[in-house]
This record gives structure tokens, sequence and C-alpha cells, in this order.
């Protein structure tokens, strides 16, 4: 799945330009400068998400918009059809995504776009299962560039299965209507987005009382959701069960201890589920011997069955899981950064591991987000909570939610530098330079001595000042850093290449 980072100078610019003009509401502008992009680059399905925003904005109260033509006919369709079995999904997803602009909930144009979507997915299938394949079978030292193949196939996966789910999304746009929520729903289980279809299938419970199949299967999810990759499957207990008897017995060995507990309470919970007489005691201590040991993802998998179980309303759980989805992450991320900091200087494929750390860091704020925002709900005025919930909701990418929280956290003494340090990161994400230079230097004025704050702090400036095209200010905060610390970053490189040049 592309990103923003994937994209051209030229094309990036106008994905910036499209974010301000639907800050402003001016949805024409963001229309046209979003939908050549996503013509060239399909897989940016953020991209495509916020042309969809900006569509739908712009077509509300319009007879189009959930009226008479959203069931209308694609012009397009033959051609689409015939594009598809050429074999030629871009085109065809650019095709639909025209007929999509004046009519953006129609549904024979998003049954267009998903029948495209699915098109390009099914090669994209086939090649992340030869990624696996050849995953598996890479020796030791070839398994970190296989890993990132694979990924790459992943992420191809993941963005085309992402435009076909947008496709039934806006079909679905209506609450009423159950037909296409439950297609939605549907397809969500197919591609094992078990938490989402959850969401669908209990708001078509919500809206339509009387739908006898959204509550069973609004259940099934949480319970695939509960037992996802196998780790309730007979499969996975049986062979954890033989592998461990088989390492044992090569070893001399009895199988005693915290494994075989794990083994047995595995087998136990497995049996009672599969009898329809869920054991939730075993399911508890299994989860909590996960949980001790640090073996976070089953921690996880387990204290979300329990969680299912409980139909979601125990708050001690729900805790629980959010907790061990942190320090899952957490745990990632160092296993991450570890890797990248044995790769070799210059290794091309650093930038793309680096990328996947931050999306992990992303991954964790959004998790720890949902605790900031009750902390601060419970103590409106405690500025520390202010600034933890704006530190969040930056590093979660919300930028310009974040920037009120920062803004009443720079009056705490003990959190004013940090925020103004964040405040200036939100600011240059959104493309507020200048706001962003000032909040920076007001910040670095405060700091006498180059700690760490500060090194952070002007490293940031010089990055801004480097954006503005003031080469010489930019390079001076490099200096200021390379004065006293050698190694920060790329602060040499940048200053001796300017030496160079």
């Amino acid at each position: 799945m592309k990103t923003e980072k994937d994209l051209s100078p030229a094309q990036r610019s106008s994905y910036l330009k499209a974010l301000n003009a639907l800050e402003t509401g001016n949805h024409a502008t963001v229309t046209a400068l979003l939908g050549p992009v996503v013509a060239a680059e399909p897989e940016f399905v953020a991209g495509r998400r916020l042309l969809r925003q900006a569509q739908m904005a712009r077509s509300r109260g319009k007879s189009g918009f959930l009226g008479l033509s959203g069931g209308g006919l694609s012009l397009g369709r033959s051609k689409i059809k015939k594009l598809l079995e050429s074999g030629d999904w871009k085109t065809a997803l650019a095709e639909a995504e025209k007929a999509l602009e004046t009519d953006p909930t129609g549904v024979q144009p998003n049954k267009d776009l998903f029948d495209a979507a699915e098109a390009a997915a099914q090669p994209a299938r086939g090649e992340m299962a030869a990624a696996k394949a050849a995953f598996d079978a890479a020796p030791e030292d070839a398994k970190p560039a296989a890993a990132r193949a694979l990924d790459a196939a992943s992420g191809r996966v993941r963005a085309f299965e992402s435009i076909a789910r947008l496709a039934l999304e806006s079909i679905a746009f209506d609450p009423k209507n159950a037909k296409a929520k439950h297609e939605l729903g549907d397809y969500l289980m197919r591609i094992e987005e078990y938490d989402e279809a959850a969401k669908v299938f209990n708001e078509i419970s919500k809206h339509n009382p009387s739908d006898l199949d959204s509550p069973g299967k609004a259940k099934e999810a949480a319970a695939r959701r509960s037992m996802q990759r196998g780790k309730l499957g007979t499969s996975t207990f049986a062979d954890l069960v033989k592998q461990r008897e088989e390492a044992a017995k090569q070893g001399g060995e009895k199988v005693v201890g915290a494994g075989e507990s794990a083994e047995e309470l595995a087998l136990r919970v497995y049996e009672a589920h599969a009898a329809g007489k869920p054991d939730r005691e075993a399911a508890r201590k299994l989860a909590e011997l996960y949980y001790n040991s640090e073996d976070f993802a089953n921690a996880l998998e387990y204290f979300r069955y329990l969680s299912a179980l409980a139909n979601e309303t125990d708050a001690g759980l729900l805790r629980k899981i959010s907790d061990t989805e942190v320090r899952r992450l957490m745990r990632l991320i160092t296993d991450k950064e570890k890797e990248l900091a044995a790769m070799p200087s210059g290794d091309p494929a650093a930038a793309a591991l680096r990328d996947e750390v931050e999306e992990l860091k992303r991954g964790r704020a959004e998790q720890m987000l949902g605790e900031a925002r009750k902390r601060v709900e419970r103590n409106p005025t405690d500025l520390q909570y202010r600034f933890e919930l704006g530190e969040q909701l930056a590093l979660a990418g919300h930028y310009k939610d974040a920037i009120p929280e920062l803004q009443k956290a720079r009056s705490n003494p003990n959190t004013r530098t940090k925020a103004l340090n964040m405040l200036g990161k939100c600011y240059t994400e959104r493309n507020m330079l200048d706001l962003a230079a000032k909040t920076l230097t007001d910040a670095a004025s405060e700091i006498p001595g180059m700690d760490g704050t500060k090194k952070d702090i002007m490293y940031n400036l010089g990055l801004v000042y480097e954006r503005m095209g003031n080469v010489e200010k930019s390079l001076e905060c490099m200096k200021e850093i390379y004065e006293v610390d050698y190694g920060y970053l790329d602060v040499a490189e940048r200053v001796e290449a300017s030496y160079t040049a």
C-alpha cells in the first residue's frame, strides 16, 4: 500500500494542497487535484479516500446524493468490462473513478470499482502466496529480505482490498440500506477484517432491529477475530503439542513446567470451545500465562476471545486488551529498530524499514489515544493530561486535533518546551511552515544548553527552513548540533556536504 512518501514531488504537492483545500471546504479543488494522482497511483488509498470524502461533500444536497442516480448505471460499464477481460485493471480503476466524480454513492459505478479492485487483488494475492513460500524456505541470513518482499506483496493486497471495501462503503453510505451493509460486512469477513465486520453488523442491528441475521453475524465476526490466524484451530494446538514433545524427546527431557501448562490449557480451551461450552477460567489462565511471559501476541488473542464471550462488555478485559496491544507494538517496534540499527550504512532497504517503524509507532499511538482521551475527560483542567493527549494525537497523525491540546499544554512549565516542539511538528506536517519556524525558534530559545530536547528542536527547525527554501538558516541549525554531537542523526552528513558542494 503506497503512502504519501511514495508519491513523486509533484504528486505529493497536489496531495498537500488537497488537504488544505478540504479544510477550507473547497471540494472542487480537492477533486481536481487528487483525480490525476489516484489515476496514476491506484495503490495510494489515503488519496482515494480523501477524494471520495470531497466528492460526497460536494454532492450533498444534490439529487444524485443518496438519491435517484445512486442506483443508476455507469456509462462506462461495457468499457470497464472489456478492460477487465483484457487484464487492464489499472485503466478500469481510473474509468470507474471518472463515473464516481459526479455520483460518489452510485451503485453501478461503485460495483465497477469493486470489480476492478478485486481483479487487481487476485494476482497480488498470488504474489503474496509466492512471497510467503519464499520466506518460509529462506535461510536465516536471507529472512530479512524475504520478509520485506512479503510485506510489499501483502501491502499490495491490502491496497486493492481497501479500494474494494471503499466501493462497498460508498454504496452502504445510507445507514438504512441493510442489504448494502450486509454486502460490506460479508466482504470484511472474507478479507478477515473481523473487527470492522462486527461494527457493520452491529450498526445494521441498531438501525434495523427487525434484521434477524445481523446479530448472529456480529457474534460470528467477534468469535473469528478471537480465533484469527488459527490461534484456536485444531491443527495449531496439535502441532504445538507435537513440536514440544519432539523437542523434549530430542533433548532427553520430560515435558513439564510452563510449556506443558500452556499446551494443556490451550487444548482445554479449544475442546471446550468446540463443544459449545467455553472454559473461561482456562482461557483466562492461558492469557495471563502468555502475558506474564511477554508473549503479547498470544495473550492478546485469548484476552480478545474472553472479551467476545462477554459480548465486549467487560471493562477490565477491554483495558487489558488495550494494554496488551500497546505492549505488543512496543516489542515489535524494539525488534524492528534493532534490525534497523544492524543494517549496513547506505542499505537501500533501511528507508522502507524506517517507514515501517514509523507506521508501527503510529499504530501504538492510536492504541494509547483512547486512554489519553479518557484521562482528559475526567480531568479537563490538568495540563499534563492535555500534553499527553496532544502528543498521542500527533504521533497518530491527527495533527489538526493535536494543535489545540498542545497550545493549552504549553502553559504548563513542566511540559512547555516539549509541547512547543511537538506543536512545531504539527504545524510542519500541515505545511504551516512560518508558524512552525516561529514556534520551534521560541522553544529553542528557552533551553540554554544543547541537551537532547534542544537537539531535536534544532533538527526539526532545520528541516522546516529546508522546506522553506532557506538553505543558509537550515545549515546553521545543523551546525549548532554538529558542534556538540557529531553522531546525531544525519547532521554530520548534511554539514560536511555543504563544504564540498
